[in-house]
């Protein structure tokens, strides 16, 4: 296999893979994205029982959100689960395309086909479950009314007429909660969090979803486990941690706190993609 890259051969390897949607994955995309029926059932059944509000239309946008990141969690190990298998896997080996296409492809699925064809089957549930005359969607998804409120409180902050309001708390709110910066670490966590799954779809062979949740809260736990007495002692016994806390502007303490995650954030989507690639690169088969 070569190491270069033709677009020829690449569509021709994309179309073969989205012929092999349904084989691969499609039971366990279908299941994901079927998720937000079984809390309209849910409810409905309750409010049988007892009179219940109705599932207004931004908790449901979570779902939709929940259904997305639950999507591109299993589609590396449902759409290319043999690529780190030394038997099943010559097949994946053996693909008329270079491993460049063969990893560009991974993550196109990964990151925007499947989660798209999980979102748009969300749209069109949420559709027909909102068409219903009886359950718990009485309102269409653009109904939005907090999401709208909180936009027009936000624009309010920003041009100072919002009364009852430190001028520092607005200070705070308008400069460090941006809807910038809010998207910008969305879009770095959906990306991690891909990064993470499809190399973890390169070091386990069984369970893989499943294993890299468990490591993933192993390895959290362990951190946390060494730098919350580390951290304790420093507050307890350090005057001077309170003092750099009491002389830094609270604006530029939560920039550089919101920059370091980001910062650490791509660190760890770059580590992880070019580690997969490497991987990939010298699998055996």
């Amino acid at each position: 296999m070569n190491k270069t890259f033709d677009w020829s051969r690449f569509g021709k390897l994309v179309r073969k893979d989205f012929s092999n949607i349904w084989q691969n994955a499609g039971t366990s995309l279908l299941i994901i994205t079927l998720l937000p029926l079984g809390a309209w059932l849910f409810w409905w059944a309750l409010s049988g029982v007892k009179d219940l509000p109705a599932i207004v239309p931004e908790v449901r946008w979570i779902f939709i959100a929940g259904v997305i990141y639950l999507s591109m969690m299993v589609t590396p190990s449902r759409m290319h689960r043999t690529c780190n298998l030394q038997k099943e896997g010559i097949y994946f080996a053996m693909l008329p395309a270079s491993k460049l296409e063969k990893y560009l492809s991974m993550l196109l699925f990964s990151v925007v086909i499947c989660p798209l064809i999980c979102f748009l089957g969300s749209m069109v549930l949420d559709y027909f479950l909102t068409l219903l005359p009886f359950g718990p969607y009485r309102r269409w998804l653009w109904q939005t009314d907090y999401l709208a409120s909180g936009l027009d409180y936000y624009r309010l902050l920003v041009s100072g007429d919002v009364p009852n309001v430190d001028s520092e708390e607005i200070r705070v709110l308008t400069e460090v909660v941006t809807p910038g910066k809010g998207v910008l670490y969305g879009l770095l966590s959906y990306l991690s969090t891909v990064a993470l799954f499809l190399f973890t779809n390169t070091i386990f062979k069984k369970h893989k979803v499943l294993q890299t949740l468990l490591w993933t809260w192993l390895i959290s736990f362990a951190i946390n486990l060494v730098c919350t007495p580390i951290m304790g002692a420093m507050v307890l016994n350090g005057n001077w941690v309170e003092a750099i806390l009491q002389s830094v502007d609270p604006v530029r303490g939560f920039n550089i706190a919101y920059w370091a995650a980001t910062a650490w954030g791509i660190l760890l989507t770059v580590v992880f993609l070019w580690w997969t690639a490497y991987r990939l690169k010298r699998m055996k088969y």
